[in-house]
């Protein structure tokens, strides 16, 4: 084999083909894929597994970091491509982190708000009901008590909008649940299932906090904003360079040989263990960890291949992002915002970040100060960048925005994948298809890859990819996947770091033969 793993170039077609022979081919150098890369590296260092393994980590963008990437427009402004917020589950994801950004690391209060009736609510809402109108409030409050009487008669939500009702009653899901989640996910909620909805993936605290009927009374009463959970909270963001910052740095930790960019995959052979890529190259691999998008992923087979779906039920949302930068002083108002909940249909976006709230490095010197907003949409839906810039900037002035506040950039980025949406078919069709792949020892992980939405956080994904490296040399559990209601529990604080192979089983020195 030739240097850094490659075969000598042959002719296919009479284009010259790069061969390369791995044990792991990782694909995509997102969170999962860069959890994976760094666990294989730590292990080969430590020499718990042959330090001659081999691996190669294969992503098609230009640069590491996936969804969680940072661009810089040509004003001097840093986007993140969508809102990301960390909040860790994980000693060893913990760990790497202080490892690679040191005291780049800045710490924010974990504070976030509802626009809606002209006004800023704190979230979650349904804990703070008392910022509505009295009318509405009055409302709210009767159909909440009304609701826990349909939950007492044992009535079985057939899907996300009848759960919704139930918990909440008619008239907050009329202000803001319906609405939001609507514009959030780009289908509707009755299309859409409920067992995520009390998994704790995004923080101690479940996906769609519940309401406490006594509490929230006391707290109407009392003028008092209850946040949603206990104690102060907070989340980490990098001091520069955006969070995408973060994950270029731990790509830039792993060995560069067994690194490569701008390498998009265009087909798979699980029979041969094949996997092509749009530039010729090809790789021979015992197994393969995807972070591609699974439907993706399945189409990339070839059509005799038992694995191939043209087509499934698996549903996505486009995010459209939009950065707004604005030069002079931010409002009084927006001074302790990070991000902004909004669900109001005629407004194009569904959240609003306020950037440069993360890191004052997300703004050029000077007055200056930056939004970014996202919009949903289905794949299908055809979006005008013209036409949402000019309806994102018209709804900022209506709302957060003074008249003479001036914009300096406008810059839009659209990422044909934004949500993973856990439509009514996907257990069914997880349950059957991803067993399939890892019996072709593919591990399919990450935000698209594993599709579920509840465990795609950035902790979530970063050790989604660790756990699939663990699970395919020393046989361990994935927890972060398979098992997602024992994430907050603790289940997963294994001390990764110093952990060693099970008692009386020697470190592996090769994988298996294919």
């Amino acid at each position: 084999m030739s240097e850094a793993g490659y075969l000598p170039m042959t002719k296919d077609g009479g284009r010259m083909v790069r061969h390369r022979e791995t044990d792991v081919l990782i694909v995509g150098a997102g969170p999962t894929g860069l959890g994976a890369a760094w666990r294989l590296n730590e292990l080969a260092e430590r020499r718990l597994v042959n330090p001659d393994i081999e691996w190669l980590l294969a992503e098609q963008s230009p640069i590491p970091g996936g969804m969680a990437a940072s661009v810089t427009d040509g004003a001097g402004f840093t986007w993140d491509l969508g809102g990301h917020i960390i909040f860790s589950h994980y000693d060893y994801f913990d760990a790497v982190l202080a490892r690679v950004m040191g005291p780049d690391l800045l710490q924010h209060p974990r504070k976030s708000w509802v626009w809606m009736a002209d006004r800023f609510i704190p979230f979650p809402i349904q804990h703070n009901l008392r910022h509505l109108p009295a009318a509405d409030l009055a409302r709210c409050l009767r159909d909440l008590v009304d609701s826990q009487l349909t939950i007492r008669n044992g009535h079985q939500p057939a899907n996300f909008a009848e759960w919704l009702h139930d918990n909440f009653g008619a008239k907050l899901c009329e202000l803001f649940f319906l609405p939001y989640n609507e514009k959030m996910w780009a289908f509707p909620a009755d299309e859409i299932s409920t067992a995520w909805t009390q998994r704790q993936s995004g923080s101690r605290y479940a996906n769609v906090p519940l309401v406490d009927i006594a509490r929230l009374v006391e707290n109407v009463v009392a003028q008092r904003d209850d946040p949603g959970w206990v104690g102060a909270t907070t989340f980490p963001y990098p001091r520069r360079g955006g969070i995408g910052a973060l994950w270029r740095r731990i790509f830039d930790r792993l060995p560069a040989e067994r690194t490569v960019l701008s390498e998009q995959l265009v087909a798979v052979d699980p029979d041969r263990r094949i996997a092509t890529f749009a530039s010729g190259l090809q790789v021979s691999y015992q197994h393969m960890i995807s972070t591609a998008p699974m439907p993706e992923l399945l189409r990339a087979m070839p059509q005799w291949s038992k694995l191939h779906r043209s087509s499934t039920p698996l549903r996505h949302s486009c995010t459209h992002s939009v950065g707004i930068g604005l030069r002079g002083t931010m409002p009084e108002n927006l001074r302790d915002k990070y991000w902004i909940y909004v669900p109001d249909p005629a407004v194009p976006y569904f959240r609003v970040t306020m950037i440069s709230n993360f890191s004052r490095a997300n703004a050029p010197d000077g007055e200056h100060w930056s939004i970014m907003c996202e919009c949903s949409a289905s794949p299908d839906t055809v979006v005008d960048e013209g036409d949402l810039l000019a309806d994102v900037e018209r709804a900022l002035r209506a709302s957060m925005l003074t008249p003479d506040q001036e914009i300096v950039s406008r810059w839009y980025r659209k990422l044909n994948y934004g949500y993973p949406v856990p439509c009514l078919e996907r257990d069914g069709f997880l349950t059957e298809v991803e067993p399939q792949l890892r019996q072709n020892n593919i591990r399919a992980r990450g935000r698209f890859g594993g599709w579920k939405y509840e465990t795609s956080n950035q902790d979530n994904a970063f050790m989604q990819g660790v756990e699939a490296v663990d699970a395919i040399l020393l046989g361990t559990e994935e927890i972060s996947y398979f098992h997602l209601d024992l994430i907050s529990k603790g289940a997963v604080q294994r001390n990764l770091p110093d952990w060693e192979p099970r008692r009386g089983r020697p470190p592996m020195m090769s994988l298996p033969a294919a």
